[in-house]
């Protein structure tokens, strides 16, 4: 997680001296080897697009992907089986951030968060009320299950629920699936965390994009396989950190 916080965040430190300096502008950065997206971004941009349209039209293509199986619809279902999506946009200009979380059967996920930013006064809307709000937007509801999406959640529930986020809780997580339940104050000394992966226990795909002007724009878009419905955090150990803290 440092790694990814480390290349989102140097840019938006940075952009600005780099717009002063010998003019390596513009440019396009994001986490994973995902050159579909590095691609789209720099063809927004190329095009005339501003660093928020590139960074959106990178993470979109992400998102159609299904880049590492982690980012948009199909891949990774939460406790209950479902997929849902979580995306931030943020303008490295003028602060103002756009995101959704917990979003559900709406597939293109950085198109809803930005139109947060553009068109409301909040910050995050999450749940029933991002998907309703995305309708409102004319986005599409849709299924964003998959059969890859379904065999995993098959496969996890046959290997006893693990990895899972859960801990401290009745019956033991890293053996057994819920319901799980706070123990009784004679029960405590018993309980264990159930296990967690790490190579998806963080965020799939964040981007910076810097205009040529200096514009900087960035975003993140990512989902967890197996969290508990309707979870609004990305670390699943240590201090929490809202989403696409790494952006900011």
């Amino acid at each position: 997680m440092a790694r990814a916080w480390l290349l989102l965040s140097a840019p938006l430190l940075l952009g600005a001296a780099l717009a002063r300096g010998p003019r390596p502008l513009p440019l396009v950065l994001n986490t994973w080897p995902f050159k579909n997206a590095t691609a789209a971004a720099w063809r927004t941009l190329a095009s005339g697009g501003s660093a928020l349209d590139a960074v959106e039209q990178g993470c979109a293509a992400c998102e159609r992907e299904q880049c590492d199986g982690t980012v948009g619809y199909g891949g990774s279902p939460d406790e209950a089986g479902e997929t849902t999506l979580d995306a931030m946009i943020m303008d490295g200009t003028t602060m103002d951030v756009g995101a959704v979380g917990d979003l559900r059967r709406i597939k293109n996920a950085i198109g809803v968060a930005r139109k947060v930013l553009e068109h409301t006064t909040h910050t995050l809307l999450a749940g029933e009320s991002a998907t309703k709000f995305a309708e409102s937007m004319g986005f599409v509801n849709e299924d964003l299950s998959t059969d890859a999406s379904r065999a995993l959640h098959s496969d996890w529930l046959a290997r006893n629920c693990q990895p899972n986020y859960w801990r401290n809780v009745i019956p033991d997580a890293s053996k057994y699936c819920g319901p799980y339940k706070p123990p009784s104050v004679f029960q405590q000394a018993g309980c264990a965390s159930g296990e967690t992966e790490a190579h998806y226990g963080h965020d799939t795909i964040g981007m910076i994009a810097i205009h040529k002007s200096g514009h900087i724009a960035a975003v993140a878009s990512e989902t967890l396989q197996f969290p508990e419905p309707e979870r609004m955090l990305t670390t699943p150990r240590g201090p929490p950190r809202p989403r696409g803290t790494g952006t900011y």
